[in-house]
């Protein structure tokens, strides 16, 4: 097949979009994706020097043609993020237009915002071709975690937006099952069901870390950690206070491994709480994870209380089921049905503190035998329904099925 993939974010970004598409590229298929400079997850989040040299805008790499949009860099603050989805919308959507039909389909590949998936329909439009949108956050509902109103003028907009982009697609693939709840109930959208198509996990949790502890884990405790984006909808506030809770109980120790516009904000109140159980390790390179992972009896997940809690599987959900380790979640909905099923965890509700503390402690207090067993059954739930061999197997159908439709 040849496919036109359009998504905002791409390597050197820390997305798994090139994973993806090199992955179609080794299958036998030309890939051709429209994403951005890079400047998501970069230094300061600006488009680093190297990178705005015109002779990098459309280039191969591992066998993908990549080409890049000009775009406002993401910078800080809500004004910079607003230009930032718009530039890339508007100059993405112009790309696509100057495309030839030579492709077979399209894919959006759906992070926020949704509208970083446009390119890919438009070029379908105007060619009398189809395309896949594959959803992994949920518009406008991610504005609600925000900190956005649903009767502000933004919100209402981009339901306007969102509506339009979902009901374009030939076909959604989704990360979670439950987003068609979303789309029917709160959008109204008459859509068919969605291709349900969980993320897989880096390759490098599936195997067995080197031996060596990180700085700051003592494993003669209890060691329970949080992985990935510190932001606002992530909630690690909750784990703060649940730290704070559990401040006498020695032998549990918290740990929060990554970066975010919250991290500084979770610094200043642990320090407020005067907590000595929990420590921020900062962002680290993925290949150094898997012996955090390692060195922690269980992994935590948290989201903040909004919609976008109920309907999603985080990535990191998948991830913490490959490294076999048991998960600890303050969240309802998709995840707790994961967890639930797998049997391999233990859930309190969302943006919840206190249940957070009071399921550390009845973790902490289970023999070690029925820790291992959790992890096992976590590993095992992976490699039923998350792997990646089995995620690019349907996507491959997904896309072969739109062009015999065609």
């Amino acid at each position: 097949m040849r496919i036109l993939v359009s998504c905002q974010h791409y390597w050197p970004e820390p997305f798994n979009t090139g994973d993806v598409c090199e992955a179609l590229v080794a299958r036998g298929h030309e890939v051709t994706i429209i994403t951005a400079l890079p400047n998501t997850g970069m230094p300061g989040n600006d488009i680093p020097d190297e990178w705005r040299d015109s002779a990098r805008r459309d280039v191969v790499r591992n066998g993908v043609r990549v080409i890049r949009a000009d775009l406002h860099p993401r910078l800080t603050g809500g004004v910079n993020r607003v230009r930032n989805y718009l530039s890339f919308w508007r100059n993405a959507n112009k790309i696509a237009r100057s495309l030839g039909d030579e492709y077979d389909v399209a894919m959006g590949y759906q992070f926020s915002p949704v509208m970083q998936a446009d390119p890919a329909l438009v070029w379908a439009k105007e060619n009398n071709k189809k395309a896949l949108l594959y959803c992994f956050d949920l518009w406008p509902a991610s504005l609600l975690a925000g900190g956005f109103k649903e009767s502000s003028l933004p919100f209402r907009w981009m339901r306007s937006v969102s509506k339009r982009i979902y009901s374009q697609a030939d076909r959604i693939a989704v990360t979670s099952p439950l987003f068609d709840e979303y789309f029917r109930s709160e959008l109204g959208l008459s859509v068919p069901d969605s291709a349900y198509l969980p993320q897989y996990a880096d390759d490098a949790f599936l195997s067995a870390p080197a031996d060596s502890v990180p700085d700051g884990y003592e494993l003669a405790k209890t060691n329970l950690t949080f992985a990935g984006n510190v932001g606002q909808a992530q909630s690690v506030e909750t784990i703060v206070e649940a730290a704070g809770l559990l401040r006498n109980e020695p032998s549990i120790a918290f740990h929060v491994v990554g970066s975010g516009s919250h991290l500084d904000a979770c610094k200043t109140r642990a320090a407020e709480l005067g907590l000595h159980n929990l420590v921020f390790h900062g962002r680290k390179p993925v290949e150094d994870m898997p012996a955090y992972y390692a060195a922690s009896d269980a992994m935590l997940v948290t989201f903040e209380a909004s919609p976008m809690a109920d309907y999603t599987l985080p990535r990191k959900v998948t991830t913490y089921l490959a490294a076999g380790r048991p998960v600890l979640a303050a969240l309802d909905g998709e995840t707790r049905r994961v967890l639930d099923e797998a049997n391999c965890g233990l859930c309190c509700d969302t943006a919840d503190a206190e249940g957070l503390a009071r399921i550390v402690r009845r973790f902490a207090a289970l023999p070690n035998e029925e820790k291992d067993r959790m992890g096992r059954r976590a590993r095992e739930y992976y490699l039923v329904h998350f792997t990646k061999g089995r995620f690019l197997d349907e996507l491959e159908a997904l896309l072969a099925n739109l062009i015999e439709e065609r």
